[in-house]
Parts: C-alpha cells; structure tokens; sequence
C-alpha cells in the first residue's frame, strides 16, 4: 500500500497528542520496570520468607495482581471512554495511577508495621493495576484517530517508544543509586524514591492532557449523535472476533514485553551470577536497538500492511526464544547482550505493527472499549504473570531454559490470531468499520 504524506510535518496538534500519549506510558513503565528491578530488594522489604526464592516469587505475585485488576479498569474506563471522550479519561487515569504509585513510595516495611505492610502494598498495586486498564486504550486510540491515515503506524510508534524509553530510564537510574549509595540506604529508603518520581510526573502528565483537545473522530461522532449507550454491550455483541483478536496477538507482546525488559534483567542476576552492572547494559542496549528498530519496521507497515510484519515478528519471537537461552546459558557476557538485544528486535517488529492493526479493526464508537477489553485481558493472563511463571518454571524444573516455554506458548497463539486479521493499513477506518457496524446493528434489529 502506498504510504502517504511521508514528508509533511507533524502537526501542533498531532505532536501534543503524541508527547501526552507517551508521557502516561512512560510513568506506567517507568514504574512497571522499577518494580521489576527491584524486585528482589523489594521481596526483603515487604515479603521477607522463608527463602529467596519464596520471597521473590511473592514480590511477582504482588506485581501480578495489579494486572488482573487491568481488565475491570479496561470495562469501567473503556466504557468511558467511548462515551464521554478519550482526553477526559486519559486525564484522569494518569492521576489515580500515578498517586497510587506515590503511595508505594511512602509505605512503611514489613520490619515496622508487619502484616499490614504487604497488605497495603498489594492493595495500592490493585488500584495502579486498575487505573493502568484505561491507559493503553485510550492513549492507542487517541494516536491512531489523530494520526494520518499512512502514518498510523510511525504515530503510535512514538507511544510504543516511550515505553521502551521508560525502562532504560528506570534501569539506568536503578543502576545510579545502586553506584552512589550503599546496599543499605538502598533497601532503607533508596528504593522508595523511583516510585516517589512517578507521582510527581503524574501531576505533569495530567496538565499536558487536560489541554487537549477530543480527536475529530470522536466529536464527528457527538455532533452526529452517534455516541454509543452501551459500548461494552455492543462491542461484545457485535465485535467480541475483534476483540478476541487483539486478545491473542497481545498474549505474545503481553508476556514478551515483561519477559526481555524487566524479568530477563532480573534472570540475569538471579539465575546467571551477572553483575548488576552488565546485567543494566544489556537491557539498556535491548532497549536501545528495539526504539530504533520499531520506527523503521513501523514506516514498511504504513508501506506494505500491518499483516506481512505482525506475522514477521510473531514468528521471529517464537523462533528465536529457546536458542536465545541457550546462548544466556553459556555465560559468556558479549553473547548474552547480543541474545538479548535480538530478543528486543523482534518484539520490536511485532510492536511496530500491533497498535495501529488492533484498533484500525474497530469502529470509532467502540473502539476505546473494545480495545482495552481485548488488550488488558491478554496482559492480565499472560503479561501480568510472565515474571511468575517464569520464576515458578525454573524452581519447579530446575532448568534455567524453561522460561523460554512462555514466549514460545504465546508465540504460536499470535501468529494464528494474526492471521485472522484483516488488512487494515491506509483504509478509512471511520467510514469503513462505521459502515461494517452500522450493517451489523441493522441485521440485529431485523432479527
């Protein structure tokens, strides 16, 4: 397909949609990855057990119920969002995500208060996991209807980046305290200021999104009077192919995106004796080649379709997992950043991709609803759990390659999902889905 418009400049408005899209994603991941980094000071703090690898595990569990919560934050705010506007919701997810996160920051430890110091972690955990439900969709959404119909791809990269961008932020700045204060201070009080960080970013992000202005799409809607009652309801109805569609592609970048950016930096030093230091620099250099490698792969999807590189990246993942730890396990470190940084490519050829294909298949007055139904159930199932399962895979086989299974597993169940897909690159996908939509609600009527 042709891509067009690859020359003109981005537009005031389309830059402030992109800079408040990836601002809230970048607070999400910068805490996300945190979390992760710290996981094992954390299990000291908050869960200290019987064993290291008991408290590790329930410092992952912790991690995961946040994203079980995502999919009742994806059917409340989701909702929402398609009815009341996606910068009124995106504003105030930030706030409740971000303030929860801050309050992590202030919890006493399991030594000064006892029970109630997990408890209230899990607790806050949940309420950051909720509002993170309404963050993905909406921010998604909101890029793909502001964005030009042959840069839908190359737009919402910008929001993938952040991510990408937030985790090497997180590592680099974990990997500084670690260098500038001791193991103590560190486990005392230095662990607390990343979290303390997302809430006073959150106060920023909510003023940069509270001046924007709704998406053309979603006003043409209002001024049409075709905001929908029931969102949920017809989405499920009329649309639950679409939405068990970005279900099983998000199972792979679900679970793989936890899996190389957090859990792999942990697997690392835990599982492989890599220093603190080496084990940063290659999730930094992962980090790194995947920003890059995803604009590039984006512009070929705004050329050619997102089918031909979701596939691409769903089968380079699948593929190269188990031989990637295989080169982990030989211990050699030039060898380990080189496995690692392939991993982050290929997620990146994926991720260059999913997007803009899975909420293109949409109709504008479902669209936030029905993507975040789709998306926050995989990562509730596969991405919320990936450090778990993996953690869980080891202890129980006692083979350090076992984790692999997880991305393999997920691999397979995207690359069938994509081929259900259809090819949505360079289509109208107002009108188009609109039309499709409008069909199925007259059929439904009749019968």
């Amino acid at each position: 397909m042709k891509h067009q418009g690859t020359t003109t400049p981005i537009s005031p408005a389309l830059h402030r949609a992109i800079i408040a899209a990836a601002i809230g994603n970048f607070i999400t991941w910068f805490e996300y990855a945190s979390y992760g980094f710290l996981a094992v000071i954390l299990g000291r703090v908050f869960f200290p057990v019987s064993t290291p690898s008991a408290s590790l595990l329930a410092t992952f569990a912790a991690f995961g119920i946040s994203f079980l919560m995502a999919p009742l934050g994806a059917l409340f705010f989701g909702r929402l969002g398609d009815r009341v506007g996606r910068k009124k919701i995106l504003a105030s997810v930030i706030l409740l995500m971000s303030g929860s996160t801050f309050v992590i920051g202030l919890l006493p430890s399991y030594a000064a208060i006892g029970i109630a110091s997990p408890i209230l972690m899990v607790m806050m955990r949940m309420l950051q996991g909720f509002a993170s439900g309404g963050e993905p969709g909406g921010a998604a959404t909101f890029l793909v209807e502001s964005a030009q119909p042959g840069k839908r791809a190359w737009t919402v990269s910008y929001w993938h980046c952040s991510s990408f961008l937030a985790n090497a932020v997180a590592s680099a700045f974990i990997l500084g305290l670690t260098a500038t204060i001791s193991a103590e201070a560190l486990q005392s009080w230095g662990w607390r200021i990343p979290f303390l960080i997302s809430g006073v970013l959150g106060v920023v992000a909510f003023y940069i999104r509270s001046q924007l202005e709704d998406t053309h799409a979603f006003k043409t809607m209002q001024e049409t009077e075709g905001v929908s009652e029931a969102p949920l309801t017809e989405a499920l109805r009329f649309h639950w192919r679409q939405v068990l569609q970005t279900a099983g592609c998000i199972a792979l970048q679900g679970a793989a995106f936890y899996f190389i950016f957090v859990y792999i930096e942990t697997y690392l030093k835990v599982q492989l004796g890599v220093s603190f230091l080496q084990a940063s620099v290659s999730n930094v250099t992962c980090l790194f080649l995947a920003s890059v490698s995803i604009f590039i792969f984006a512009r070929i999807s705004d050329r050619i379709g997102r089918k031909p590189v979701l596939l691409l990246g769903a089968l380079l993942c699948t593929l190269a997992i188990y031989p990637i730890f295989l080169v982990f396990s030989t211990g050699v470190f030039g060898l380990i950043v080189m496995g690692h940084a392939i991993l982050g490519v290929c997620l990146a050829v994926f991720m260059s991709a999913s997007g803009p294909a899975l909420v293109e298949i949409f109709p504008t007055r479902v669209r936030y609803a029905g993507f975040s139904m789709g998306f926050n159930l995989s990562v509730a199932i596969f991405g919320g759990s990936a450090a778990y399962v993996a953690t869980y895979l080891i202890d129980f086989t006692g083979s350090p390659l076992s984790p692999a299974l997880l991305v393999l597993t997920t691999g397979i169940i995207a690359t069938l999902s994509v081929l259900t897909l259809k090819e949505t690159a360079g289509s109208k996908i107002d009108l188009d889905n609109q039309q499709e939509h409008s069909h199925k609600l007259a059929n439904a009527r009749r019968h």
